[in-house]
This record gives structure tokens, sequence and C-alpha cells, in this order.
């Protein structure tokens, strides 16, 4: 059993904002009688904020105040006014806004801690919540983990041990496709993975070997022709500061600097491309994706709920990526959005690679039962 509560964050937040509001809003009065014209539009401005960041933490102390308990074992998960036990519950989900936070340690941004989203079987209720409704689901939001005076790493990890199948790390419309890999348990909405007891993995089958997929493009050839055209450039310019036009029209001859200008950005580009290719491997171990703007990054499939090549989630764009969904409390250093309230990694677009046409296919061997499709 594991118990959460929230007084101490929310106190010690709002004691925070409601100092630092009377702080500022003081100077901000004595900054406006002592000032004139557009230094006194600006205090009264600055007091405007002051009380706003007063009434804020005034706001959560209030909060703090009141009763809050969240309790997740082997029951259900129980509030202060009633619960739901498992079998009520069709799901749980750490919910992610699409906003990025900077984080204190290291001054990184980071996504904001996730929300609590429980989603009910049909005539269950949640007592003392109003519910809402998601892509034609109902769900009640229970608990911010940043209020949380546990944090949000106790509560996946509650969630993990005690919700099981229901913990939902992917989309809800993904379910799981047939694939010749290792076989595992797993419930509606992908939630965490076990994998079958003497079940034979793809990782214990010698005969299975990983595959590497490589850039289509070759980018030792786009490197030459970016230095070329950045050579040419910068000897068609030294011209222009000696007053010589020994070559075509003065129009034609001013456009020697912008040559210049792009063949040394892209020799730049084309560089770092050349020294750190695109790469994408797929093997019984999990995957490990490289590209220009990132060393390689290995991920283990014990650290995957879910893998599928589809489009890009919100874009425009009608071309096939490889997308992957982490396990709850797993993150990698590659870009990132949000799917669903969902952490999604957009690893590699398949045109970009030779022989991207085979990705899917080798994905799916390997990711077994994490490999997924839309329902």
């Amino acid at each position: 059993m594991m118990e959460f509560t929230r007084s101490g964050r929310l106190r010690a937040s709002g004691r925070r904002r409601t100092g630092w509001g009377l702080a500022v809003g003081a100077g901000a009065i004595v900054w406006a009688v002592l000032a004139n014209g557009q230094g006194r539009d600006t205090a009264y401005l600055l007091m405007a904020l002051a009380a706003l960041g007063v009434l804020t933490g005034i706001r959560e102390l209030r909060r703090a105040a009141r009763p809050f308990s969240l309790r997740v074992d082997e029951q259900g998960i129980t509030l202060v006014d009633g619960g739901l036990g498992w079998g009520q519950i069709e799901g749980v989900a750490l919910h992610y806004r699409a906003a990025v936070h900077v984080d204190s340690d290291d001054g990184a941004t980071a996504p904001p801690p996730p929300h609590l989203h429980v989603f009910p079987t049909d005539g269950a209720e949640l007592p003392g919540l109003r519910a809402s409704v998601t892509g034609g689901r109902r769900f009640y939001d229970v608990a911010d983990a940043a209020e949380l005076d546990q944090g949000p790493g106790r509560l996946i990890e509650a969630l993990t041990r005690y919700a099981g199948p229901r913990l939902e790390a992917a989309p809800h419309g993904l379910r799981r496709a047939v694939a010749p890999g290792p076989v595992t348990l797993q419930g509606p909405g992908f939630g965490p993975l076990t994998d079958v007891a003497g079940f034979p993995r793809a990782a214990e089958n010698p005969a299975v070997a990983a595959r590497t997929f490589t850039a289509r493009r070759h980018t030792g050839a786009r490197l030459l022709l970016a230095l070329a055209l950045a050579v040419a450039g910068t000897a068609a310019t030294v011209p222009l500061f000696t007053g010589h036009l020994p070559w075509g029209p003065e129009p034609a001859a001013a456009l020697a600097p912008l040559g210049a200008m792009l063949g040394w950005g892209l020799s730049v580009l084309s560089f770092r491309s050349w020294v750190r290719p695109l790469r994408l491997r797929i093997g019984p171990d999990g995957l490990a994706v490289q590209n220009a703007a990132v060393p390689e990054v290995a991920i283990g499939w014990d650290q995957v709920v879910a893998v599928a090549v589809a489009h890009r989630p919100g874009a425009t764009e009608k071309h096939l990526w490889l997308l992957l969904w982490p396990v709850p409390g797993h993150s990698f250093d590659l870009p990132h959005e949000f799917t669903d309230g969902h952490r999604t990694y957009p690893l590699v677009e398949l045109r970009r690679l030779r022989d991207g046409d085979e990705v899917e296919r080798t994905a799916r061997y390997f990711a077994g039962s994490r490999y997924a499709e839309s329902a």
C-alpha cells in the first residue's frame, strides 16, 4: 500500500508565492509614490502582478488546508470521499501536458509532472470528483503529480506495482499487433509488459541477428558539394573588396557573398551529418538511434511499452516514422512530442533510410507484442 499527500508542497508553495507577492507589492507601492509618468504606470503594473501572486498563494494555502489523501494498493485507488476497486477501473494514465518547465537542478527543459487520470468502467463513480470526457472516454483527474509530497517517481512506482496492465503508457487507440516475436502479457492501452515465463525470447535465439539501417543519401558527397560551393563563393567574393570584377555583370557578382554564406552553412551541417551519420539499429536487446543532432541512444525493450511505424501524430506530412512510447518513469535524450497526453518519441523518418521499407518488418519481429497498430 502507498499513500500520498499534498499539504506539504502546497503549503510551501503558497507561503513562497504569498511572501514574494507581498514583498514585490510593497516595493511597487514605494516606487509608485516616488515615480511619476511612465515609471508610475510600470509600478502599477508590478503591483497588479504582485496582487495576482498573493491571490495564487492564498489559493494554494486554502487547498493545502482541505483534506486530501490518495491511496494506491492491491484493492484499488482510494481518496478521502471514497474510491474505486480495480474491477471498477478500466485504465489509469499519467497524462502529460504539452508545456515544458525548467529543471532546477541542471537548467534543462523537461515535461511537467503528469496528472493522474482514472478511467472508470461503465456505471462506476468516484465520489468527490467531477468526471470529464476525452476521446469518448470518461475520466477523473485525480491528482497533479507536481503537488504530491512523495513526488512523481513514487506515484509511478505505485501504479506500476498495483495497476498492472491497467496502467496505460501509450495512446488508448493502439492495439497489439500479431507479431512473430516474444509473446507478452498486456492489457488495454499497452500497460506495462511482463514476459511470459518459459517463452523463448528473440534475444535467446542465436539465429536471429540485429539489423542496422543507414542513411539513404551519401553524406560525404553532400559535404564535398557544400565545400565546393563555399570555396567558389569565397573566391568570387574576394574581388569585390578590391574593386575588380573580372567576371560577369555586377548583379551576378553580388550573388557571390550569398553563395559563400550558404556554402559554409551547408558545409557545417553536412560535416555534422558526416561525423555522426543517421543510423538505426533494431535487434533482440532493443534498438538504437543516432543522427546529426544527438549521439547514439540505446533503448532496451524493457524500457519500451510500444513501437509503431505510422504517420507522425499531429503532423500534416504523410511520410511514415518509427514511433516509440516509453515505460512510465523512463525518458531518453531524444526529441519527443505528446500524443493524447503520452510522451511520444518520433525516432526516424523511414524515407531517410536505405531499405526503409524493411523497418516495419524488422520492428515487428524484434518488438514482438510491443509492436502496435491503430485499433
